[in-house]
């Protein structure tokens, strides 16, 4: 087989043609180098350097100096290392759902003002919490335990402890903590001091024969505070939800998980962090209590749990717990007299329902009838009744809207982005919790019951107290001073609790108090 013929192909290029010139690099190291360092020069320069030097925002609203104190307890903030779990910024998209908490306000440029917030402290990681408005939301008291252990006041807290820290450093982290939030965090602390002092001074209310709950319904002074914290339909609801096993062990659970800290793992109040607090907490391990409590009804419990008790440590749940949740925890808490907590399984038959003593609805209905809180203001029960000013000292009441103590106690002139703080009014106006309690702590009395005042009910007592110009039972306003001495003991509140449980032995931590 003959090979196949070569055939002559054309130059790619004539062969006179002059050769192709040498490429050369352009983009050498050093051009590299340059490109890149300017480019970063650039971005720095736009995104630090302008606004830095450029950005100057007025103080927003919210915005006050630190004192000395908190400027010291900043310092202890950061040199503690707080600041790489906790940011110091709320933003848009934390008001409606967060990781923790729904939080009240988002920040703002104002509210970075002054040598305090240089350089800022809004963090890089969102690991626990942002603290940047979490002034005025728990007392002092509180913040003792937590900053001792965090597993004190939530037990599935991953947070270090801090108890190696002197005195006073703690009462300046602790001032530097309850700053945060500005003014608003100032009126909230204002209005916590307000309600933990009320709280020690309500327990020493007791004319003669009159200590605690009464069989024939007349309920103690502590009581009937706990019962002006919330709204009036709360205080005899029932647990809309069956007593189930699958209730009950999910309830325990919560309880385990959130509540055992301050309870105790047998639920006598006599938890960890019980030793810091004033008032203690609640202890559920009385039968008594559970079924015939003027304040322990499922409805009252759901709401404490919902919201909270300003002056105590009880904090708000409502923003971490869903509604199904705190009923199931309302359900569990009835069974702990009854070995809820011990048992491997709570059961049904550990369930105590709540009764009250049977003469408690007439105290209700003399106290605050019904009819007060459900009628048109034109009404003919309302006659001679301005709902504006005694009731709520609020001018403007719809006239279509029924006048229900959710008016009175969750005023809705407060500010937008105050938060949820039970049972405050704007500054300056007559606050019918502080009213009532204080009204009780000044006549050494209760209503609707002790003698001479038998027939004294809510409204007779705002109409009281309305009357008075200085400052009693006014929101915005120190009320210790309000208070006979002889129903408050100084030395146990804040800050000088302080001095007497920082760095000492805790009681609740020994194995004869029986917390695992």
């Amino acid at each position: 087989m003959s090979a196949i013929p070569e055939i002559p192909s054309e130059p790619i290029y004539p062969d006179n043609w002059p050769p192709h010139p040498r490429k050369k690099m352009v983009m050498t190291p050093l051009m590299a180098t340059v490109g890149a360092l300017l480019a970063f020069a650039t971005v720095v320069f736009m995104v630090v350097y302008l606004p830095t030097t450029t950005f100057e925002p007025p103080p927003s609203d919210n915005w006050r100096p630190l004192t000395d104190l908190e400027m010291q307890g900043r310092n202890v903030f950061l040199a503690n290392g707080c600041i790489y779990c906790h940011s110091g910024f709320t933003r848009p998209q934390d008001i409606y759902a967060d990781q923790y908490y729904v939080y009240s306000r988002v920040s703002e440029p104002g509210d970075y003002m002054g040598t305090g917030e240089t350089p800022n402290l809004f963090g890089t990681i969102r690991t626990g919490p942002d603290l940047s408005q979490a002034g005025g939301f728990h007392p002092d008291d509180w913040h003792y335990a937590h900053y001792t252990n965090a597993r004190y006041t939530t037990p599935i807290s991953i947070m270090p402890s801090f108890e190696f820290l002197s005195l006073d450093e703690m009462k300046a982290l602790i001032a530097f903590t309850q700053s945060r939030g500005g003014k608003l965090a100032d009126m909230r602390m204002l209005h916590q001091q307000n309600l933990k002092a009320f709280e020690q001074a309500v327990a020493n209310v007791a004319a003669p024969g009159e200590k605690g709950d009464r069989t024939d319904g007349f309920p103690s002074a502590g009581a009937i505070d706990n019962l002006m914290l919330m709204e009036r339909g709360y205080w005899t609801t029932s647990n809309p939800l069956p007593v189930t096993t699958q209730n009950l062990v999910r309830g325990r659970q919560i309880f385990e998980e959130r509540c055992i800290g301050c309870h105790g793992s047998q639920g006598d109040g006599n938890g960890p962090a019980a030793f810091y607090f004033n008032p203690p907490p609640a202890a559920f391990n009385v039968a008594d209590d559970q079924e015939h409590g003027s304040d322990t009804s499922p409805g009252a419990y759901y709401w404490r749990i919902l919201r909270g008790i300003p002056g105590s440590a009880m904090e708000n749940f409502g923003t971490r717990l869903s509604v199904d949740d705190i009923w199931k925890v309302v359900l569990f808490i009835k069974t702990i007299p009854n070995g809820g907590l011990t048992a491997e399984v709570p059961t049904p038959d550990m369930y105590i329902q709540w009764k009250a003593y049977p003469e408690f609805y007439k105290w209700v209905n003399c106290f605050a009838p019904q009819e007060d809180y459900y009628f048109q203001p034109s009404s003919p029960t309302n006659a001679g009744v301005d709902s504006g000013s005694v009731l709520t000292n609020t001018a403007n009441v719809n006239v279509n809207q029924a006048i229900t103590p959710s008016i009175m106690i969750t005023n809705t002139a407060l500010p937008s982005d105050m938060g949820d703080m039970p049972a405050m009014v704007p500054d300056g106006e007559m606050n019918p919790s502080y009213a009532v309690t204080e009204w009780m702590t000044t006549n050494n009395a209760r209503p609707c019951g002790s003698k001479g005042f038998e027939n004294v009910t809510l409204l007779d007592i705002l109409a009281e107290v309305s009357e008075r110009t200085d400052g009693f039972a006014r929101q915005g306003v120190d009320q210790v001073p309000f208070i006979p001495t002889a129903l408050i003991d100084q030395t146990q509140l804040t800050p000088q609790l302080i001095d007497k449980v920082w760095g000492q032995d805790n009681p609740g931590i020994k194995p004869a108090a029986g917390n695992k």
